[in-house]
């Protein structure tokens, strides 16, 4: 079931600039730290900063925390790829909290565009 409702929110961010798509939280509804708006807004100023990276290699990381919440979490970078004529990268989430609530593991694909970074 979290993977479906991942899944349809990312339908629905489809062709949202990442800015936009920081409104969208993919990782609701699933089992794990509760993410507020300025952990989201963390996680996806780390998103930015990895896929804007010159030279971005498999496994390079970028690392985020909200003082606030006490969530942290990294952003890796995954394999590159071609989607619709867009280069394109994968990445992973690992989200952490203060808490005992479980680890939240996701992965996005990112796609460039001329306005930006687009989920897709």
């Amino acid at each position: 079931m979290v993977h479906y409702r991942s899944l349809l929110l990312l339908l629905v961010a489809l062709g949202l600039p990442l800015s936009a798509a920081a409104q969208l939280n993919p990782f609701r509804g699933s089992k794990g730290t509760p993410l507020k708006a300025d952990d989201l807004a963390a996680l996806n100023a780390a998103t930015s900063q990895l896929l804007d990276r010159p030279q971005l290699a498999v496994g390079d990381k970028e690392a985020w925390s909200t003082a606030k919440t006490g969530v942290a979490g990294t952003v890796t970078a995954g394999n590159p790829l071609k989607k619709h004529g867009l280069a394109c990268r994968v990445t992973d989430y690992l989200i952490n909290g203060p808490g005992s609530e479980p680890d939240r593991k996701v992965s996005l694909t990112w796609c460039k565009t001329k306005t930006g970074w687009k989920t897709g």
